[in-house]
């Protein structure tokens, strides 16, 4: 039986202790973006690589109330044919929404017929990211480099928010700065307190600089100071949330309105249900392995609806190795999945290390 702080086993650490910066119980409202009421405030990131259609299905099954796709460049989204090897980016089913679409670019002129691309497949949310540390994402002037820019990151902003209908929300997401220089700090209130000018219905803001990448700790003194600049208006807080726990953490300790789940979710979808179970004052649900084989299984199902096999396998070998660490047997059956060159192997995997009524 798995125990819930295996739950983060192997994950990196919170490098500094923080306290709760509120006594008391922690009254939990549902998150609202635009006219988009989400009845739970702790919701899943866009992740590259990995928060496809089967994820976010998987994960609002689990708990998840709201969901981002993974990014998509603005020129790939104008260059996407409805073909059926392509049309899983832009794919949204009736379970999911609400769903946020996310838009990564250099060029504030392609941002608005990618968004309204977006907006056509049905995503309830237009999120802009200008966040993604990633050596590629920085050499082609988008993501995290539009923190230096905030005159063109707000030319980005007001071009969507014109783009996309009244009704649909856009919202921007951010990391702290560049780096930790005043300059950096400047840029970032400029383009904050701009996109929300702007109509930007909410900003997610992760607590690591551009320079950090993932390495170090996320500042959470940072997203509380930016929650009492920013007031009523809607601030999702991000970084080093790798359990459910740590999420309502976030939350107690920053006065942010909402927690955007990012790396905590890949290997942990239950990540969602146990939040709830928490603020609602019970035990966080502990998934054994049979439900961990019916996880698994429903996420290889779905990938089959939009994959080939080649895919499918390369998708649920990762998602396997990021599942391991839940498993009584973690290195064996980390090990297994790593190993597995067929989609029979994988199954196979999945038979003798989680079987049916285990």
């Amino acid at each position: 039986m798995t125990n819930a702080s295996s739950l983060v086993e192997n994950q990196p650490a919170p490098a500094q202790s923080r306290s709760p910066a509120i006594e008391g119980p922690l009254v939990l409202k549902p998150l609202r973006i635009g006219n988009c009421e989400i009845d739970f405030p702790i919701v899943q990131a866009a992740l590259s690589g990995y928060s496809d259609w089967p994820m976010r299905v998987v994960a609002r099954s689990l708990g998840a109330p709201y969901t981002i796709a993974e990014v998509l460049i603005d020129k790939f989204v104008l260059e996407l044919k409805q073909r059926h090897k392509t049309r899983r980016h832009l794919m949204v089913s009736d379970e999911e929404h609400p769903v946020g679409g996310q838009l990564m670019g250099s060029d504030p002129e392609q941002f608005p017929a990618a968004a309204r691309k977006l907006v056509e497949a049905g995503f309830d949310v237009i999120d802009i990211n200008f966040g993604c540390p990633v050596n590629t994402a920085m050499g082609g002037c988008r993501g995290g480099y539009h923190l230096s820019q905030p005159k063109i990151a707000l030319e980005i902003v007001a071009r969507v928010r014109d783009e996309v209908p009244p009704h649909l929300p856009v919202s921007v997401k951010m990391r702290r700065g560049i780096d930790d220089s005043e300059e950096s700090r400047s840029n970032f209130f400029q383009i904050l307190d701009g996109a929300f000018d702007l109509g930007a219905a909410a900003i997610t803001v992760h607590g690591r600089t551009v320079k950090q990448k993932y390495v170090g700790a996320s500042s959470w003194d940072f997203l509380r100071d930016v929650k009492q600049h920013a007031g009523d208006k809607m601030i999702i807080g991000s970084g080093d949330v790798f359990t459910a726990q740590s999420c309502l953490d976030m939350m107690r300790y920053t006065g942010v309105d909402g927690v955007s789940v990012a790396r905590g979710a890949i290997g942990n979808p239950w990540i969602f249900r146990q939040a709830r179970d928490l603020a609602a004052g019970q035990p966080a649900f502990v998934p054994d392995v049979s439900e961990q084989r019916r996880v698994l299984g429903m996420q290889r199902s779905l990938c089959t609806e939009i994959y080939d096999d080649r895919r499918v396998l390369s998708t649920m070998r990762k998602f396997g190795i990021k599942f391991a660490p839940l498993h009584p047997s973690y290195e064996q059956v980390r090990n297994a999945f790593a190993a597995g060159k067929t989609l029979d192997a994988w199954q196979a995997v999945l038979d003798e290390y989680y079987p049916i009524g285990s």
